[in-house]
C-alpha cells in the first residue's frame, strides 16, 4: 500500500487546486494581518504565549526551535481566537503530536520562520513571549549547519504557506525548494538542502497522527539525527 503511493506522482488537478488554495490563504493571511496592525500600529512581533526562561546563550548557528502546540503561541490574538482551535486540532491530530511551532536560530540573535504570511527574520528575544519551547541540534558538522543557515537567509521574504501541505497523501506536501514554506518545512529543507535528512519518517507516514507526505515539527523531534539541547515551560 505504502509503496503505491510512495511511486504514484501528483495528479496535476491536485497541483492546481493547491496552487488556487495557497493563494487564497495569503490573501486571507494578509488581510487579517494588515488590519491588526492598523489596530495595533509599531507594536513589537509577539508569540502571545505565557513566556518562558529558556536560557538564549545556549543557542548556536542551525539550532532549531520546537514551540508547544497546546500553547496558540501566536500573534495576533484576534486571529487566533478564530483560527486557534483548527489550527490546534490540525497540529495534534493530522501533523504531529505536541509539536506546534518551528524556528532556525542563525546566529547574531537572529532566528528565521515561517509564518503568516511570509519567512522573517526576528530577534530572538521572541522565543520568551512563547509558552513551552524546546531547543534541538542538529548532529552534523558545522559546515552544514552553517549551509542550513544560508539556505533559511535566503528565504526570507518567501511566502508562508500551510495549506500546501494539506494533500497529504502525495510527495507535493513537502518541497526543498518551492515558492511558500510553513514552519518546520523550512527547517527541513534547510538541512535537507546541505546532505541531512531530519524528518523522522521521510516516506508516507499513516500511523497516528496522520501526516502522510507533510512534514510536522513532531518529525523534526523524533529524528535520530537531532538531540534535544533544552526545554523551559510547561507543556
Amino acid at each position: 500500500m505504502e509503496k503505491k503511493y510512495l511511486e504514484r506522482e501528483t495528479p496535476p488537478v491536485i497541483s492546481k487546486l493547491v496552487e488556487i488554495v495557497n493563494k487564497a490563504e495569503e490573501y486571507l493571511w494578509r488581510g487579517m494581518l494588515n488590519a491588526y496592525e492598523r489596530k495595533h500600529p509599531g507594536e513589537k512581533l509577539t508569540y502571545g504565549g505565557a513566556g518562558n526562561d529558556l536560557d538564549l546563550s545556549i543557542l548556536q548557528p542551525g539550532d532549531i526551535i520546537i514551540y508547544s502546540a497546546y500553547s496558540r503561541d501566536l500573534n495576533p490574538p484576534e486571529l487566533m481566537g478564530i483560527l486557534g482551535p483548527v489550527l490546534e486540532l490540525l497540529l495534534i491530530y493530522l501533523l504531529g503530536g505536541q509539536c506546534g511551532h518551528t524556528a532556525v536560530y542563525v546566529g547574531e540573535g537572529k532566528l528565521v520562520e515561517g509564518l503568516p504570511i511570509t519567512i522573517r527574520k526576528v530577534d530572538y528575544e521572541i522565543v520568551h513571549t512563547a509558552g513551552s519551547v524546546e531547543v534541538y541540534r542538529v548532529k552534523t558538522t558545522e559546515g552544514i549547519k552553517g549551509k542550513a543557515v544560508k539556505f533559511c537567509e535566503s528565504k526570507v521574504g518567501v511566502s508562508y504557506g500551510i495549506l500546501h501541505c494539506l494533500p497529504l497523501f502525495y510527495p507535493i506536501a513537502k518541497h526543498v525548494e518551492g515558492e511558500q514554506y510553513y514552519c518546520s518545512e523550512l527547517a527541513w529543507a534547510a538541512y535537507k538542502s546541505a546532505g541531512i535528512d531530519i524528518n523522522a519518517y521521510p516516506e508516507l507516514h499513516l500511523s497516528p497522527p496522520i501526516n502522510g507526505f507533510a512534514l510536522a515539527p513532531q518529525n523534526i523531534c523524533d529524528s535520530d539525527n537531532v538531540e534535544l539541547i533544552a526545554s523551559a515551560g510547561k507543556r
